[in-house]
């Protein structure tokens, strides 16, 4: 009588058993994969059932973080894809730089969906709206990558266009162009320009990492906050007060400094030319404004002709300064935070001309007297 319940005991145990990992292997190989499928698309289709079950258990568990996680306290910003980083290091970073609630939910994802392999270098824009889910799939997805655009300094628009149209925005370097040459209002404003004044020398010079699918209007609003930035550099500020000069007259002058040379340390010695020649009522002839008054050299297939040969000096422009005394009308380029700085905080010098060295570096000799200027000349 006691075997016998013992026996039935067993077998009852043994049922049982069998029924829970018949259960658990139920629930871990079809039914949790399935469910997962539902809710984060596909498996790998790499992984084998152990794998998959695996991965597709830990996306469940992890359904919560993935599906309602936020950046934390709202963070908008760019997350950067490092070369050679491992989506192990990624998938922490996301959480340090406070874009993820959990790592292991976004590397579970990425392992799952195969998306771990298709992580690239690149920078990403990330928005507070985004959830965890949407954030992995992101950052494997190299159209979602961000476009880095260059503005060099001394540009002037129809260069910064053409870089426009090489770059791959959803708009055109014409429209571009169109856009920056009649701003609206709100841009005006924004930088403090005239009202008849045009974006040029206000697209600040700088790397930018723009949203694949960015607008126009959006795009030329992130450059014209750069510069607003910019121009309240207390150097700026402090500047534009000594000299009793307008930003826009200090954006002219930066402008011309700019494509006359590129060596930072030798720019507010030659603003001082610029402000001796004005003072004492001598035209600024300055080569730079007579490019920007020529326009595009067929022959050269450049904007900036050179050398200049003396019918181009004659060119009938308000921009030509050999003809036309003060500052030309609006900037010529786009000039950098240096440049503009030079252009409010000149040295004092007794210079009022300058030519470049003869040695190839890209500086100038700097000279008192005209005399003395041409002496400078190369051989």
């Amino acid at each position: 009588m006691s075997r016998n319940y013992q026996g039935t005991g067993f077998k009852n145990f043994l049922i049982t058993l069998i029924l829970i990992l018949g259960a658990a292997l139920l629930f871990g190989v079809v039914w949790a994969p399935a469910r997962a499928k539902n809710l984060f698309g596909p498996a790998d289709p790499s992984l084998n059932i152990l794998q998959r079950s695996r991965s597709a258990l830990a996306l469940l568990s992890a359904k919560e973080e993935l599906l309602n996680g936020r950046p934390l306290s709202g963070k908008s910003g760019k997350f950067t894809v490092a070369e050679d980083e491992s989506v192990r290091s990624i998938c922490l970073r996301l959480k340090t730089e406070g874009y993820v609630p959990s790592a292991e939910a976004v590397c579970a994802f990425l392992t799952y969906s195969g998306l771990d392999r298709m992580v690239q270098t690149g920078t990403f824009t990330i928005k507070q709206q985004y959830n965890t889910l949407e954030i992995a799939r992101r950052i494997a997805d190299p159209n979602a990558r961000d476009i880095a655009f260059l503005v060099f300094a001394g540009w002037r628009l129809e260069e910064v266009a053409a870089a426009v149209d090489s770059a791959g925005f959803t708009f055109s370097g014409q429209e571009f162009l169109g856009h920056a040459l009649q701003p609206t209002a709100e841009e005006r404003a924004l930088v403090n320009i005239p009202g008849n004044a045009t974006l040029e020398g206000y697209i600040f010079p700088d790397a930018y990492s723009f949203e694949p699918d960015i607008t126009l209007e959006n795009m030329v609003s992130v450059i014209l906050e750069r510069f607003s930035a910019a121009s309240r550099d207390s150097r700026v500020q402090e500047g534009l007060s000594r000299q009793n000069l307008s930003l826009h007259q200090a954006v002219i002058l930066a402008s011309i400094i700019e494509r006359e040379t590129r060596a930072d340390e030798e720019k507010a010695l030659m603003a001082s030319v610029f402000y001796n020649r004005l003072e004492a009522g001598m035209r600024l002839e300055t080569d730079p404004t007579v490019q920007y008054a020529l326009g595009y050299d067929q022959v050269g297939k450049t904007w900036w002709k050179s050398p200049l040969y003396l019918d181009d000096l004659a060119v009938n422009s308000p921009y030509n300064t050999y003809q036309n005394s003060g500052l030309p009308p609006s900037p010529i380029s786009n000039p950098a935070l240096a440049s503009l700085i030079a252009a409010v905080q000149p040295k004092e010098s007794p210079y009022f001309f300058f030519r470049a060295r003869c040695d190839g570096s890209g500086t100038h000799v700097f000279s008192i007297t005209f005399e003395e200027h041409l002496n400078n000349a190369c051989p």
